[in-house]
């Protein structure tokens, strides 16, 4: 089966946004984007969360970054998420969360 990649609103109650998301992978929560306003305008900041790191990590990983907008964030977590995966440095530290 296929990997699988999907991106849902953050589900922050009262404060949802429209420009916070969270990055899942075969049903994990894995990562977080969310646009923020900069002294040069808006910036999607993205993290790697919800996993234990095991070592060797890549070289140059980011696990957290600043992108221009949505489509580079995406592409941004996706390129170093595989790179976690196919050096073996991720273990999944929480259940399967049931999307919103």
């Amino acid at each position: 089966m296929p990997d699988k990649y999907a991106l849902r609103p953050t589900d922050l109650g009262s404060r949802r946004k429209n420009d916070d998301f969270v990055f899942r992978f075969n049903g994990h929560d894995v990562g977080r984007t969310y646009a923020d306003g900069t002294a040069v305008g808006p910036r999607w900041y993205l993290s790697i969360y919800g996993i234990n790191l095991r070592g060797p990590l890549p070289e140059g990983l980011v696990v957290q970054g600043l992108a221009d907008d949505l489509a580079a964030a995406k592409a941004a977590f996706k390129a170093n998420w595989e790179r976690l995966l196919s050096a073996g440095s991720v273990k999944f530290i929480h259940s399967k969360r049931s999307g919103n």
